[in-house]
């Protein structure tokens, strides 16, 4: 059996976005062949149940396939598993696809552990090729290596340096790291810090650490949902509170569906707030507590292009 196409690259995917293919399983051997079995190898991807149909000598059948983009930049594999009738060894398809906004970032993340360099340079692109101009980088006047927005003209890819203990001079990082841009499309793009100070310490499951509102109007509210994986039948979520001046994070509601609950929480700004925020919060159960954050940018109402605080 030959599978066209033998990998299944879905190219790039906006974050948390549904992507579909189709991979035609062509019979090139002297026999009919009969699909016993076919298994994802990731719960980000689904199939169509093609389990007992049969392919005859020269035909094909169509196994159609969706993957669910992970929520952070990058590049995400995956693989499906088909069983023939009368042969044991699985057929695999491959699955590939990048993760990213308009506005992509290279390398997707600051490596910035014990033993790497504290210092670099990545590359802010446009996908489409389209001049932008970079407002701010974690809050602050970007670090362009070769340019000056005073006197160049906005362009499809900038070069921007980094060092930690410039940016991070209390040593600590948000485990996300925001460039904001003039892009309608893409005013914010994140990239995960890489450092012993954004490393996770598990209590509850998460299923993703990734949490972002997004750009939205000054003293706007805004919902999103932090999956819990494996909780047990007795422990519940009780309560959700943020550690910032910056914005208050409350429960909406908390509802389990198969070995996933799913607990959905507002992110409220204070008084004042605007600008890139990051917000740390901590979720509540009836035994244990889980500290993560949310971010995003609160602007004046009809704020477009730069806003830079």
């Amino acid at each position: 059996m030959r599978l066209d196409p033998p990998v299944l690259d879905f190219g790039i995917i906006a974050p948390g976005k549904v992507a579909d293919g189709v991979v035609r399983l062509i019979n090139t051997g002297q026999r009919e062949l009969e699909v016993l079995t076919v298994q994802p190898g990731c719960k980000c991807t689904t199939i169509n149940d093609i389990a007992g149909q049969k392919i005859p000598v020269g035909g094909f059948i169509e196994l159609k396939s969706a993957m669910t983009a992970q929520s952070a930049p990058g590049t995400k594999r995956a693989e499906i598993k088909i069983l023939i009738d009368g042969y044991t060894e699985v057929v695999k398809l491959g699955l590939v696809n990048e993760v990213s906004l308009p506005v992509r970032v290279s390398p997707s993340y600051l490596n910035a552990v014990d033993g790497q360099p504290q210092s670099g340079r990545i590359v802010v692109e446009s996908i489409d090729k389209k001049p932008f101009k970079i407002c701010s980088v974690g809050g602050k006047k970007p670090n362009l290596v070769g340019f000056d927005p005073e006197k160049d003209e906005p362009r499809n890819q900038y070069l921007v340096d980094w060092d930690f203990a410039r940016d991070f001079p209390d040593g600590n990082a948000p485990r996300y790291w925001v460039i904001e841009t003039d892009r309608e499309d893409s005013p914010l793009v994140d990239l995960f810090v890489r450092h012993p100070s954004t490393l996770p310490r598990p209590s509850l499951r998460l299923t993703d650490y990734r949490h972002t509102f997004g750009r939205v109007e000054e003293g706007t509210s805004h919902e999103f949902v932090v999956d819990i994986g494996d909780l047990p039948e007795n422990e519940r979520v009780i309560t959700a509170a943020s550690s910032s001046s910056a914005a208050r994070v409350e429960l909406v509601s908390s509802e389990r569906e198969g070995s996933v609950t799913h607990v959905r929480l507002k992110v409220t700004p204070m008084t004042g707030t605007l600008g890139v925020q990051y917000v740390p919060f901590t979720i509540y159960t009836n035994s244990r507590q889980q500290a993560t954050a949310v971010f995003g940018q609160w602007v004046p109402k009809g704020t477009t292009g730069c806003f830079g605080r």
